[in-house]
């Protein structure tokens, strides 16, 4: 059984709630219950079938008198709205795994905190991989008001994925045609990389000399720094290493213009084009690891891939970092999708993608199984 005990600062109560809202002066000292840590991320073991939390809620400033609170789970439209706000993808979590000791507590006269009440998550092993779910717990009084903003308390949770297949490319390369009529705006490259061997210019995909994402390119670019290369030019301002795995991804916001390459989650690089968007299927097209036959140098990437993808939208900071390891096939706006982990089928020099079924010409992608799962950090 894991057991998560969140300790909470107490906080100057004036302070606070002039942050909090802008009531009178008078309405301001008066006492409001809240929960002071209302984010929350739970971590998953393997083998634990049970998460058990103390959950407690807390006043602005004591009473001379006992204060009755009660705990509920939220209404799943408080999940809604925090996506909205966020651009966040959580779920919530079926309710079914999910009890609480008590409905209520108190807080004693005198005293800031309620009493704790246990929230048990059960079932946890069923819960599905790489699903980014979420537990909202509303507090409430019929004595004292809540603190706006500050009455539910969100726990996170998702269940690692582990990823031990792999893609091999050493001069192997997956050619793209994407239907005719495709015309990116916006769009999202992402993946797993992992480079055995850095030189001087490594292809990671897209469309050479329209939007292609890169390592290095002579003589321009150090050989370590990711590069975006089209109509216009720009890199990162720091390198990658050899022999670790990192996710990369480019993303492009057609009504801003605005264009950001990301690793593992943070912004390392952006810049403004201002362009309508491209087609994919211009110049030599569309390829992964290499660009076979062409003239000025096929720049092969030597080193693995996984969970490759290309998006008709521009994927926001926190759904990048949320879904890193696995997405949904079926997900809006995935354009292209391998996960290069043995499930797609390769005949005949062709690799159909798990998205939308399109066929890539490739030269044969060994599966390679890692000793242990891919980490990001």
């Amino acid at each position: 059984m894991n057991k998560h005990i969140f300790s909470y600062l107490a906080l100057g109560a004036t302070a606070l709630l002039m942050n909090a809202c802008n009531d009178s002066e008078s309405d301001l000292l008066e006492p409001k219950v809240y929960f002071e840590s209302r984010e929350n991320t739970l971590s998953m073991e393997d083998e634990a079938k049970t998460i058990t939390i103390d959950l407690t809620s807390r006043l602005s400033t004591m009473t001379s008198s006992q204060v009755d609170v009660s705990y509920a789970i939220a209404d799943p439209s408080v999940v809604d709205e925090y996506n909205a706000k966020y651009g966040t993808a959580y779920e919530m979590l079926d309710p079914s795994h999910i009890k609480l000791s008590s409905t209520t507590s108190t807080i004693p006269s005198g005293k800031l905190y309620a009493n704790n009440v246990k929230l048990e998550l059960s079932d946890m092993e069923t819960v599905e991989e790489g699903k980014a779910f979420v537990v909202p717990i509303r507090v409430q009084s019929a004595s004292v008001e809540t603190l706006p903003g500050t009455s539910i308390a969100y726990f996170f949770l998702s269940k690692p994925v582990k990823i031990t297949k792999v893609g091999t490319f050493n001069s192997n390369y997956i050619s793209i045609r994407f239907p005719a009529g495709t015309y990116f705006s916006s769009f999202t490259y992402e993946t797993l990389i992992y480079v055995n061997y850095l030189s001087s210019n490594n292809t990671i995909m897209g469309t050479e000399g329209v939007m292609i994402l890169r390592i290095g390119d002579a003589p321009g670019t150090p050989y370590n720094y990711l590069e975006v290369a089209g109509g216009q030019h720009y890199n990162a301002t720091e390198g990658l290493k050899e022999g670790r795995w990192y996710h990369v991804a480019l993303t492009y916001d057609q009504p801003s213009g605005r264009t950001v390459m990301y690793v593992n989650g943070t912004k390392w690089a952006e810049s403004a084009w201002i362009i309508a968007g491209f087609d994919p299927n211009s110049d030599v097209g569309f390829n992964i690891g290499m660009l076979p036959g062409f003239q000025w140098g096929t720049r092969p990437l030597r080193g693995y891939l996984s969970e490759t993808r290309v998006w008709s939208v521009a994927r926001t900071e926190n759904q990048l970092k949320q879904n890193m390891l696995s997405v949904d096939p079926k997900s809006d706006g995935l354009a292209l999708y391998y996960k290069l982990d043995g499930s797609e089928i390769q005949e005949g020099g062709v690799i159909k993608d798990a998205a939308r079924g399109i066929n890539g010409t490739t030269n044969g992608i060994r599966i390679t199984t890692l000793d242990t799962p891919i980490a990001i950090n």
